[in-house]
């Protein structure tokens, strides 16, 4: 699709609202999965087990996801998750024991990589270069607000008819999403297919270097956003805040970050990728280093703004990153690789505080994880003009790329 032909609003109903809503069916999965699980008996750690499937399963599919999607298309592919995801919250619904809900956590991080695969895959063909900042931004503010709005709208149908009905307001989300997608006109989802039939491995070879630099980068971006959602709760905890207090911080810092994640696009968009990824690493890894200073509620209050500031400064960064280092002819393939280095930095972040945490202690935990952050701006300042340099010409002039 060229730039005068390329419309955001073009997107609404076939990406992002179907985007918003399979983000708040997991929003509203995400806080009962755990509950179920002590609610069948099991203790606190076999518990954690089930949350930790989904997000370990999540970055397994990218492989699999990858090969079906390259069988049978990116809005196929999309509205097979959203299926998939019905079924297995209606399966965690039906409260069936432990083990089912194991499968539902499995079968939903399935259904979430398919759909964040070929929604990758998709954006990175028909958003023209010039509009991806704003775009993939709009996408971020998407994913922001289906975790603020799912856990309210699972909470409110527990509230009104029951614990396991937080599991029905997933399956009806996904759904939603579905139907979202099968009402957009099918012209604004056409796309050339790939040509790798699902050759992760072979693609990941080929593109090895960007996915060395760029790919680690952009993995870590992902591990410190996890890390400020899991290492400031047991701060606080620390520092004795009350639960209560807490969540009243998350909550509003939170806003800001999803009120200002639009500021990610502009700033690509004026002045390039490298003054939204670079400031992110650079705030976050400052933050965490200095975590110790931190010894009463006003100073927390500071560090939670300032994270969340500098999460909403990245906002779409890393789906922008895919996009543009993406081999045309390839792309489902190297997203798929790409995707698994992003999914690894969120599933291995909660596993790096864990340890860190029972051998050196949260103060020390959080600064090594902040000297992590600084490894990756290093990584998008030395590589990005290399591998992704931003935009300067129109389409009609830029040369082809090279498979």
């Amino acid at each position: 699709m060229t730039s005068g032909e390329f419309r955001k609003r073009q997107l609404v109903t076939s990406i992002y609202l179907p985007s918003l809503l399979i983000t708040a069916a997991e929003g509203a999965l995400l806080p009962i999965l755990p509950v179920s699980a002590v609610v069948f008996g099991f203790s606190l750690a076999e518990a954690s087990i089930v949350t930790t499937v989904l997000m370990v399963s999540t970055m397994v599919f990218e492989v699999p996801a990858s090969w079906l999607n390259s069988k049978i298309g990116e809005r196929q592919a999309m509205i097979t998750s959203t299926v998939l995801g019905f079924a297995m919250t209606l399966l965690a619904f039906f409260h069936l024991g432990y083990p089912a809900l194991v499968l539902s956590a499995l079968g939903f991080g399935a259904a979430h990589s398919l759909f964040g695969l070929a929604r990758h895959s998709l954006l990175a063909e028909i958003v023209p270069e010039q509009h991806r900042p704003k775009s993939m931004s709009l996408l971020g503010g998407m994913f922001r607000g289906g975790l603020a709005i799912g856990p309210v709208l699972g909470s409110a149908f527990i509230v009104l008819y029951g614990f396991e009905f937080g599991y029905l307001a997933a399956a009806i989300l996904c759904l939603a999403s579905g139907a979202s997608i099968m009402l957009a006109p099918k012209g604004r989802l056409k796309v050339t297919p790939s040509g790798q039939n699902g050759n992760v491995w072979k693609v990941a070879r080929r593109e090895a270097p960007k996915l060395a630099t760029l790919g680690v980068a952009s993995a870590i971006i992902s591990a410190g956003r996890t890390i400020r959602l899991i290492g400031l709760p047991l701060l606080a905890i620390q520092l004795g805040i009350p639960p209560g207090e807490t969540s009243f911080i998350f909550g509003l810092t939170g806003f800001i970050d999803f009120a200002l994640f639009y500021l990610s696009g502009i700033i690509m968009d004026r002045y390039g990728k490298f003054w939204s990824s670079v400031p992110t690493l650079l705030a976050l890894g400052t933050t965490y280093l200095f975590s110790f200073l931190v010894t009463d509620v006003f100073t927390f209050w500071i560090l939670a703004a300032v994270t969340a500031l500098a999460n909403a400064l990245s906002a779409g960064i890393n789906m922008i990153l895919g996009a543009d280092l993406a081999p045309p002819g390839s792309r489902s393939e190297f997203l798929a690789a790409f995707r698994m280095l992003t999914s690894g930095g969120v599933a291995l972040a909660p596993a790096m505080i864990t340890v860190l945490t029972a051998s050196v202690g949260l103060a020390s935990a959080l600064a090594a994880t902040g000297l992590l952050n600084f490894v990756g701006a290093f990584l998008f300042w030395k590589y990005l003009p290399i591998y992704a340099p931003d935009y300067k010409a129109p389409d009609s002039e830029k040369p082809a790329l090279e498979d």
